[in-house]
């Protein structure tokens, strides 16, 4: 994941739950999310990956996405809770 500088929570299926996670970032931390997946898709296009240096400081599995995700997944099983 860090030789492309992708995070783990980049590479999830888009789900239900992840497409609502998504649309709850906040837009400095939904673009940061979409240059990391265009510079992926350019590195192994071109068959490079990142600068080891560059990679090195990169920590893919830092959660970003996790609070929202957890948070989504509440509100549907509370909802699931009220329809019973």
């Amino acid at each position: 994941l860090s030789a492309h500088g992708l995070m783990y929570e980049d590479c999830l299926i888009e789900t239900e739950e992840v497409k609502l996670a998504l649309k709850r970032l906040p837009p400095e931390l939904l673009n940061a999310r979409e240059q990391r997946l265009k510079r992926a898709m350019v590195l192994s296009s071109q068959i490079k990956t990142l600068p080891e240096e560059v990679a090195a400081k990169l920590d893919p599995f830092e959660s970003y996405l996790g609070p929202y995700l957890e948070q989504v997944k509440k509100e549907k099983e509370e909802q699931l809770k009220l329809a019973k």
